[in-house]
Order: C-alpha cells, then sequence, then structure tokens
C-alpha cells in the first residue's frame, strides 16, 4: 500500500469514494433523493473546488494499492484555536475496511501534526446516525465533547458530535497498539 498527497487530478475518484461513503453510512441522515441521485454531482462539486482553491492549511492524504484509491483524509491543521486540526473527510472503501487503512490515515495526520508543530491535537464531526464510525472513534482513543444539530451537509436536519484527541503522542500509542493486536 502506497500513502501519497492528492493532486487535482485525484478530485473524481474521491469524489466517488466519498459518494459511495455516504450512500452506505448516511441512509438515516439524508433523503433517499439526495444520496441516489444528487451525493455524486454534489461531492464532485466540492472536491473540484477544494483542488482549484485550497486553504493553505489543506491536507489531503490518499491510501493506493495498484493505482486504487483505497481510502483518504482530508485535513485543516491549526483550525480551531481550541481542539486544533480539523479531520473533515476519512473514508475507506468499503471493501477494506477493518485492514487498519483508516487508522494508518489517521496516524499519518498524527504524524504531521507532531512533525509540524501545530498546536493542540486534532477533531473531527461524526453524523450521530454513523454507529461504525463512532464505534472506531471510541476504540481509538476519541473523546465526545459536544452535539449539535446541523444542515451544513446533504439536504435534512441531523446531529453531529464533535469527537477530540488532545495529544497525539498518545493517540498514536493507542492506535499502534490497536494495529499490533488485530
Amino acid at each position: 500500500m502506497v500513502y501519497r498527497n492528492a493532486v487535482n487530478t485525484d478530485a473524481r475518484a474521491i469524489a466517488n469514494l466519498h459518494a459511495l461513503s455516504w450512500q452506505k453510512h448516511y441512509r438515516q441522515s439524508f433523503s433517499a433523493h439526495f444520496l441516489d441521485v444528487e451525493v455524486f454531482d454534489e461531492r464532485i462539486r466540492v472536491w473540484q473546488k477544494r483542488f482549484q482553491n485550497p486553504k493553505n492549511t489543506q491536507h489531503i492524504l490518499l491510501a493506493e494499492e495498484k493505482d486504487r484509491l483505497l481510502g483518504f483524509i482530508c485535513s485543516y491543521f491549526d483550525e480551531h484555536p481550541v481542539y486544533g486540526t480539523y479531520l473533515d473527510n476519512l473514508h475507506v472503501d468499503s471493501q477494506e475496511k477493518g485492514k487498519g487503512i483508516g487508522t494508518q490515515l489517521m496516524c499519518k495526520l498524527a504524524e504531521e501534526i507532531l512533525i509540524g508543530k501545530y498546536s493542540h491535537g486534532f477533531y473531527l464531526w461524526v453524523l450521530t446516525t454513523n454507529k461504525p464510525a463512532i464505534s472506531f472513534y471510541e476504540r481509538l482513543g476519541g473523546k465526545a465533547m459536544d452535539t449539535v444539530k446541523s444542515d451544513d451537509i446533504g439536504d435534512t436536519i441531523f446531529y453531529k458530535t464533535r469527537y477530540v484527541w488532545s495529544n497525539m503522542q498518545d493517540f498514536l500509542n493507542l492506535a499502534r497498539s490497536k494495529t499490533t493486536t488485530n
């Protein structure tokens, strides 16, 4: 498996994996029409915009095998004054789940935070209906901080919870112990 920084020609593959992931995990949060009809075009627009006008703190890392996208992470360093780096997206191909790809992508982010001497740790928002993701984040030591009502994605109002990791070395130690025991 190869990990590499994304480039603008990766936008379509990222959008496709992102849309497929939403279709699988967000049926309880978004309408069938949005997920079945609109999500691919909506995600392509989002990813093309991210590559055309990237924030200077944007970091997109891909996990690939034989030029096939297996997973990706998109984050923004030092986005929040208290929680630090914002992990905006983490998605792994459903056929590849359980192989440690998501954990490795998060470890690579934690390593970048340490190397770059960015403040604090990292955080993410997860939809409260996405129980597999919540379980995954809690196994990796994520602490639920707050739950809010939102309508910033999709076509309905939903609830999302902020998960926080404040110490990168503690996170790396826990994540690495999980990958060696599985």
